[in-house]
């Protein structure tokens, strides 16, 4: 049962929202002011807060700011007067979850209050399954990054956990952490108590990789005197993670496939299949749509691969998990070398101002380093970290798409007006950029997609999203 702190200086609207959501099962805690709100959150510690932005003593985004830091778990919706953008705006940037606009209808209310209480249930989980993975395969192995982008990972990867058999296709830099998400998503999962096999595609001959993934018969090929058991029949029951798929050869491609779809498989030189209960889950840092384009992916398995694709974002863009990650990486070190460290505070601040192109793995390679050369006792300075010449270099943005004339002529700022929504002006713009980068390249999404500088499978999105339809041959 989660726990509601309504906050609102009418009340008459706190008690119909008491009564409201108290139906649903929530245990409700009210307040008619911000002081009665903040200490009334410092003794209950509430999963939810519905706040008003207009209170009589305290501006709301003050109250909400004070919220966070008695807990920063702590979900807030700000209710704020109807079409009132800067104040919502305003309460985003502070850490409000959403806005709820007055008058509101219960109803939606009742909806948005379940979406917060079911994110919140699903971080909970996330916490428990963390602790879980960790015991099942060694408290050395496993960290939960507390970043929130991280946090959006590990939502998607456990809701892809509670299915049976989902493939799921792990995307991002070298080194950011995709195998991290492949276990979390195994030892989350019912096939936790078997095995979690991988495989690094780009690290096997081509002529041997059939091989090692579905085993081969006696005589099968020279030197081939006794029978091999292949990875798909050894995961059987657990996960097979398939990691740099992007190197695995077209003629591998089409059998991985039909294993996928038919869960039989047949061992070099055999003449029977073999059935296989195994969760594939493949991980890349190329581009999947562009090595279609090129002829050296196949489409139909890069659609049967990502039915859930997890983005996992690159170090630099999740400050919050570098000074996590690397004490992780400091503590596991000293007890494997016998040694007594900790990190000064010139190094934490390096270590942040550090661009980690080799991303989580580079920072592990980093503190090993600092572990071995610092002398026993004291602290790991910067020197130690021998980042040096290689700190994170002031980057230009990403130049926009290169266009010969711009995509949309110069629209006029919007007026603030009595009915002005930004919402709908936003997808208008978006609508029109879409349907211009289509036009341009005659249906082509791929093509209008690098126009856009986004990722196919977003622009797909978006075109479902907003109901643009494409005729023609280059629909797909």
């Amino acid at each position: 049962m989660h726990t509601i702190l309504v906050v609102d200086d009418e009340p008459v609207l706190v008690d119909f929202v008491k009564e409201a959501l108290s139906s649903e099962g929530y245990h409700i805690e009210t307040a008619l002011n911000g002081a009665q709100a903040i200490e009334t959150a410092r003794k209950i510690f509430p999963d939810i807060a519905l706040l008003d932005y207009y209170l009589p003593d305290i501006n709301g985004v003050e109250v909400l700011k004070k919220l966070r830091e008695n807990d920063e778990g702590v979900q807030v919706l700000m209710l704020t007067g109807f079409n009132d953008v800067p104040t919502a705006f305003e309460a985003m940037r502070n850490g409000a979850a959403d806005y709820i606009l007055k008058p509101f209808d219960i109803g939606m209310l009742k909806l948005c209050i379940a979406k917060v209480a079911e994110k919140i249930s699903l971080r909970n989980q996330i916490r428990l399954l963390s602790k879980e993975t960790a015991r099942r395969y060694g408290e050395s192995e496993f960290i939960l990054c507390p970043s929130p982008k991280m946090m959006k990972v590990y939502e998607l990867a456990a809701q892809v956990a509670q299915t049976n058999d989902t493939t799921a296709l792990i995307l991002g830099e070298s080194g950011s952490g995709k195998e991290h998400v492949a276990k979390f998503i195994h030892h989350s999962s019912a096939r936790k108590s078997k095995p979690f096999v991988e495989l690094n595609c780009a690290a096997i001959p081509e002529n041997l990789l059939e091989a090692e993934l579905f085993g081969y018969e006696p005589g099968a090929f020279t030197d081939a005197r006794s029978k091999k058991i292949g990875l798909f029949e050894y995961a059987d029951g657990g996960t097979l993670f398939l990691d740099e798929i992007g190197d695995m050869p077209l003629s591998t491609q089409a059998k991985i496939l039909r294993a996928i779809e038919t869960k039989t498989f047949r061992r070099v030189g055999g003449l029977r299949d073999l059935k296989s209960d195994v969760r594939i889950i493949a991980a890349t840092n190329k581009d999947l749509a562009l090595a279609i384009e090129e002829g050296k992916f196949r489409e139909d398995l890069y659609y049967r691969l990502q039915v859930v694709p997890i983005e996992v974002p690159p170090l630099r863009e999740r400050p919050e998990d570098v000074l996590q990650l690397a004490d992780f990486f400091l503590t596991n070190f000293c007890q494997t070398m016998r040694k007594r460290l900790e990190l000064s505070e010139e190094a934490y601040e390096a270590l942040l101002g550090y661009h980690w192109k080799g991303n989580a793995r580079e920072l592990k390679n980093v503190m090993e380093r600092a572990v071995i050369v610092a002398p026993n006792g004291e602290k790991i300075r910067p020197e130690h970290l021998a980042l040096g010449v290689r700190r994170k270099r002031v980057e230009a943005p990403p130049p926009a798409p290169a266009f010969k004339e711009p995509l949309m002529k110069e629209e006029r700022e919007p007026a603030l007006e009595a009915n002005f929504c930004l919402r709908e002006y936003l997808e208008n713009i978006e609508r029109k950029l879409i349907l211009e980068a289509l036009q341009r390249t005659d249906g082509n999404q791929l093509r209008a997609a690098k126009l856009l500088g986004i990722e196919r499978h977003v622009l797909r999105y978006q075109m479902k999203k907003l109901g643009i339809q494409v005729k023609g041959e280059h629909a797909e």
